[in-house]
């Protein structure tokens, strides 16, 4: 009887990642990944923003963009000082999912002028965005960055959530 150990693929205490990789190196990564993710996705806000011309379009990127930009402080925060100040107990938030059939594929042309469009594509990112940290919330077994990768994921599902409300009275007003 021959007993083999793979260590890469074990989760002990000293070596608390799924990939076998340092905890530390893990850590930093992840947090970099997300925080690159969230700069793309506000720096894609401000464009539309700038764009846009209609004031109700602009209102809503506008909040959207603070979201986003509160996130970012919170992962320059984690990666800057190694605290997660800001973590906060899981949400019991579930995704609303009454039109993520819209969103399956990809919104090259988005007018800036029209809420649709515009609420589509953002609808599109924060759906993505929140399945990427989710993912990632799971790669790490430590509670301070799963927390926060997972903090990060239920914010995004709140923006998700907010943007198919607005998508709903706003575009879907008149269907019934």
């Amino acid at each position: 009887m021959v007993i083999i150990y793979v260590r890469r693929k074990s989760v002990t205490k000293a070596n608390s990642t799924i990939s076998g990789k340092e905890s530390g190196e893990v850590r930093e990564n992840l947090l970099k990944k997300a925080f690159g993710l969230k700069e793309k996705m506000v720096d894609r806000y401000r464009e539309l923003y700038e764009e846009s011309s209609v004031d109700h379009v602009r209102m809503m990127l506008e909040t959207l963009l603070e979201n986003e930009e509160r996130d970012l402080v919170m992962i320059r925060d984690a990666l800057d000082k190694g605290e997660f100040e800001e973590v906060q107990e899981p949400s019991d938030a579930r995704s609303f999912e009454m039109l993520d059939h819209l969103v399956t594929q990809d919104l090259a042309d988005v007018n800036a002028n029209d809420m649709k469009s515009v609420l589509l594509k953002a609808m599109k990112m924060s759906n993505d965005i929140h399945n990427v940290l989710e993912l990632m919330s799971n790669e790490y077994s430590d509670a301070k960055v799963s927390g926060v990768l997972k903090t990060l994921a239920d914010n995004q599902l709140n923006n998700k959530n907010y943007i198919a409300e607005l998508y709903d009275d706003f575009v879907n007003k008149d269907y019934w």
